[in-house]
């Protein structure tokens, strides 16, 4: 990145210097000369949760449907995402194999990186815990806790029945 200061070293030719561009050179700051074309990425603040498994389901334990809005989010919003159909969502993360430990690692770059790059909606595919010990579907759970611990997420639902029901979490970030 070039500096204020190394700009006038550029621009001058045989020692000769322009005053009117010292002049504005000295005015200036480094954001004037930002590129507007490239915006800076929003900031996402990490999530920290507990990977203990009792700590996690002490913030959602729900095995069945999933519906979650943030406190002045209208029900329409929560109600589009749910009749929103999953190929519309074009970023997707899949938790399958995941230790719970690692999902929470693995969902917090992926929520970095939709939130960074606006991207407004998001599934997530958990599975419906039928391979997991004691049917319990750990990660639906975590993923679950997760959304309900993120400030980026405006609603969450479970997918529809025939899009892989309570396996598939559909999101809403903010904008």
């Amino acid at each position: 990145m070039i500096k204020i200061h190394d700009i006038s070293l550029l621009i001058m030719k045989k020692d000769k210097k322009i005053k009117e561009l010292d002049d504005w050179l000295e005015k200036i700051d480094d954001k004037d000369l930002a590129d507007d074309e490239n915006p800076t990425l929003r900031e996402y603040e990490y999530i920290t949760l507990d990977t203990d498994f009792d700590s996690i389901s002490l913030i959602d334990d729900n095995k069945g449907k999933f519906a979650y809005r943030t406190n002045g989010v209208q029900d329409s919003v929560i109600n589009k995402l749910k009749k929103m159909k999953l190929d519309q969502i074009e970023c997707e993360l899949d938790l399958h194999g995941e230790t719970v430990k690692d999902a929470v690692v693995v969902l917090n770059n992926f929520f970095s990186y939709a939130y960074t790059h606006n991207i407004e909606y998001i599934k997530i595919i958990c599975g419906k815990g039928r391979n997991s010990k004691d049917n319990v579907p750990r990660i639906k759970i975590t993923a679950q806790a997760f959304i309900k611990k993120s400030n980026i997420v405006r609603a969450a639902c479970s997918a529809s029945d025939n899009e892989g029901g309570i396996g598939v979490l559909k999101v809403r970030l903010k904008k």
